[in-house]
């Protein structure tokens, strides 16, 4: 993992049918060694008032967790080098084996599983040629006549056009994704929403590929893994929205009393 990468864990409001970010995951590299440092943000608290709790791992909403290496919590939701299936699980998710680490995969991957609500999703970076790019797995297929139909013929690397969906009751800040031949297919991740927000205030062009596509047995969530690029514009900072900032905004520096989640 590149040090000073972000991740951000959300929580899925099922009775919104909404996507709260919750916490952050940060990795701080140095020549002292890595450490992971684990704290809660804003939206936790609107959470709480919908009916989230805090994880079993991470019991205090104002602490900051710190450990030299990752928690427990965040590496149990990546498939284990062990499976059979693993290499052809990181060809689903578009990473090259020799490269991808726990973290990256997690990144890519979600961390999803069936018996919680739980997602992980990492902060977009600057691109080596310094532009916006951020993968992500389509979401809402399974509620959309046709879509699965027509994502089995899509091609890698098709380009795919986003448009607004204010009339979206789950979300009027939605934003839908649609083949050449307009046909609806799903929708970007909310979590991205606040920064297309900002890109399209900016006027900055976004094009969205169809990086990666799944076939059947592939799971429906991992059935598009999409590219967006578009300009970084001066002075624009992903995901800054109020929910984003932390809960307790001057951490206390590390000490013996913060300990490690193992």
């Amino acid at each position: 993992m590149t040090a000073g990468r972000t991740l951000f864990v959300t929580w899925y409001d099922s009775n919104h049918r909404s996507i709260v970010p919750v916490a952050r995951l940060v990795h701080h590299g140095g020549t002292d060694g890595d450490l992971y440092e684990f704290r809660y943000i804003r939206g936790a608290l609107e959470g709480v008032e919908r009916g989230f709790q805090p994880f079993i791992s991470f019991p205090d909403l104002y602490k900051v967790y710190r450990s030299p290496s990752l928690f427990p919590f965040f590496s149990n939701r990546v498939m284990p080098t062990t499976r059979p299936d693993y290499l052809a699980y990181l060809q689903v998710l578009g990473l090259d084996p020799a490269e991808a680490d726990s973290v990256e995969i997690l990144a890519r991957s979600g961390g999803r599983r069936e018996t919680d609500r739980i997602e992980v999703v990492p902060a977009p970076v600057q691109d080596e040629s310094g532009g916006y790019t951020t993968r992500f797995l389509l979401r809402g297929i399974r509620y959309i006549p046709g879509a699965e139909e027509r994502i089995a013929r899509l091609a890698s690397g098709e380009r795919l056009f986003w448009m607004l969906d204010p009339q979206n009751e789950s979300n009027p800040s939605a934003v839908a994704l649609r083949s050449a031949d307009k046909c609806l297919l799903g929708y970007i991740p909310d979590y991205l929403v606040t920064d297309i927000a900002k890109l399209i205030e900016r006027r900055v062009s976004m094009h969205v590929f169809a990086e990666r596509v799944n076939l059947p047995p592939a799971p429906l969530h991992h059935r598009v893994l999409c590219r967006l690029e578009a300009r970084w514009p001066d002075g624009f900072v992903p995901f800054q929205g109020e929910q984003f900032q932390p809960v307790s905004p001057f951490p206390a520096p590390p000490t013996q009393a913060d300990h490690a989640v193992q």
